[in-house]
């Protein structure tokens, strides 16, 4: 516990003088620190997303062999739907991702026609998502009546 507090205090001690000669007085002046910041977002984001989605495509392989494999030995269906987890419609969330996407895309679209970027511009995406998710909604609560 010692070192941890003296540590710490020798840090400050260390970091306190040089912040003070330092010219910004936040973070968010320094336009440096918040590209290299909005960078690595992008990048982590695109990294989960794209694992994401090669994981769900290996887990959907996988299931379809298994269930060809029991099937082929003749398993009870039964066994079948207890071992293998139950699929949702992927019609439907691909249907979802569709609007979702598209509805993304043509906000960014818009934000990009308005530049400078800002308030407005968040507000543009919220309005079109929205829109995208109440299109999703529309399209299969008609889908479902007939």
């Amino acid at each position: 516990m010692k070192r941890i507090l003296n540590l710490t205090l020798l840090l400050t001690v260390i970091t306190v003088p040089t912040m003070a000669l330092q010219k910004s007085t936040s973070v968010m002046e320094d336009k440096e620190v918040i590209f290299f910041s909005l960078n690595a977002l992008a990048v982590l984001l695109s990294i989960w997303i794209a694992s994401s989605f090669l994981l769900r495509l290996i887990k959907l392989f996988l299931n379809d062999r298994l269930r060809r494999t029991l099937i082929q030995r003749n398993a009870p269906v039964a066994i079948i739907s207890e071992i293998l987890p139950k699929e949702k419609n992927l019609a439907e969330q691909a249907l979802n991702w569709c609007c979702v996407l598209f509805a993304g895309s043509a906000g960014l679209t818009l934000c990009y026609y308005t530049q400078p970027f800002g308030l407005h511009s968040v507000i543009i995406l919220s309005v079109s998502l929205a829109f995208g998710l109440l299109t999703y909604y529309f399209i299969h609560k008609h889908t479902n009546k007939s």
